[in-house]
């Protein structure tokens, strides 16, 4: 038809006709261009997701492996991700890319904008198109999960609320692993100053040698001789020393799923006391563990098989000011104390235990130093200047550990 209608104008030799034939073949041209570009450009859109996809899942696994990571780096990360996967078309500007975290989905979302430029309608008014592109991944369930929170519940977390900032921080974390549906998630809490509580229940327990003069025993426990206060095992041969008199914290709360009993642990927080760090290290590591003094945690092979994770939170916002005298912690001697703070770190590291580290409202250099060789990389130690620092920490360790899945 169309063949037709081109061959009568061919021959035709009137002026109007010949004109109409210039304007038939450019709307004939126009509309094949206008098909070809349309097909084109619904083929790129489909690159286009499937880039932003790819992009989007590596970049937020990469985070999750470095929650330290800036969003200026996460965003760049992405970009780089996006650029190859797209093999940097000439025809395609990007443009608005940003990355978000979206709280109430639980979701990082990636919005862009591309500019197609079109091939075959460029000498039209429509030489390009816009498209908007969006893409979610949304956070799932987390691994079968073990999780103990160390916090410093030391006298100087009583000034600019930072215990009371702390507490929310906490709680969120235990919120955001706790709701999902059917999660495998147990979470224990170790407030520690100078000592640590284990209960005044645990009196009698073959683990512990409780005082039998003085007072009744009221929890509070001291350390081993070195180097069994580095160590997480032959506590029959070699008991942990109660103590009477000495200034404890509340109570560890030992490991589990209920979350009501995990909030008001913290709310019950309070701060006093000095600061000795390898208190809190034994402590959480030793409520983790699937044996004695807790025997809550599951074994290493069993997490493996559950492809789980062990996790330790380290929260402190001084340095070490006292350190043990065997079995109490009376002495001073700083050098001392951050040695066992590195053996306790790495002992922990060395259990198969991810470490992660928050260093809240402290200057020293070498303070901060001490914690990020603690944690298990560098991006699992946190600087936390302020409660909104504080609160990003703690959310970026929750979806550390959490799954990752296209959600749109």
């Amino acid at each position: 038809m169309i063949e037709a209608v081109i061959k009568a104008f061919k021959h035709s030799r009137d002026g109007n006709v010949a004109m109409m034939f210039g304007l038939v073949i450019f709307v004939l041209l126009a509309g094949a261009g206008a098909a070809v570009d349309f097909q084109r450009v619904g083929s790129m859109k489909a690159d286009l997701q499937e880039s932003a996809d790819a992009a989007l899942i590596a970049a937020v696994r990469k985070k999750m492996a470095d929650p330290q990571m800036t969003d200026a780096e996460f965003n760049q990360l992405a970009r780089r991700f996006f650029d190859a996967n797209l093999e940097n078309d000439d025809s395609v500007t990007i443009s608005d890319f940003n990355i978000r975290w979206d709280a109430e989905k639980s979701a990082y979302i990636l919005d862009y904008n591309a500019n197609i430029k079109s091939l075959l309608m460029a000498p039209t008014e429509k030489g390009s198109f816009d498209i908007g592109i969006a893409t979610e991944a949304k956070l799932g369930k987390p691994p079968f999960l073990e999780i103990v929170m160390a916090l410093d519940n030391t006298g100087s977390m009583n000034s600019n609320q930072k215990l009371k900032n702390l507490k929310v921080a906490a709680k969120g974390l235990t919120e955001t692993l706790l709701s999902h549906v059917n999660a495998e998630v147990k979470i224990g809490l170790v407030p520690f100053a100078q000592y640590v509580s284990v209960g005044a229940d645990k009196e009698g327990a073959a683990w512990l040698d409780a005082p039998t003069q003085g007072n009744a025993f009221k929890g509070c426990v001291g350390s081993r001789a070195y180097p069994a206060n580095t160590i997480d095992s032959d506590y029959l041969n070699n008991q942990i020393p109660g103590l009477n008199g000495a200034p404890c914290p509340n109570d560890i709360l030992a490991m589990t799923d209920q979350e009501d009993d995990i909030k008001a642990a913290i709310d019950a927080m309070k701060g006093a006391g000095w600061t000795y760090i390898p208190a809190g290290l034994a402590w959480g590591w030793r409520a983790i563990s699937d044996g004695e003094p807790f025997d809550q945690g599951e074994s290493n092979a069993y997490i493996a098989q559950r492809n789980g994770m062990k996790a330790l939170i380290v929260l402190t916002d001084g340095k070490n000011t006292k350190s043990p005298d065997y079995p109490t912690h009376k002495n001073s001697n700083i050098i001392d104390a951050n040695q066992l703070t590195r053996e306790l770190c790495d002992g922990i590291k060395a259990d198969k235990i991810v470490v992660y580290s928050i260093a809240f409202d402290i200057t020293d250099p070498l303070v901060r130093q001490l914690l990020e060789d603690c944690a298990t990389t560098p991006g699992h130690y946190f600087k936390a200047e302020n409660a909104a620092d504080l609160n990003r920490a703690f959310v970026s360790i929750a979806t550390s550990i959490q799954g990752i899945v296209l959600s749109k």
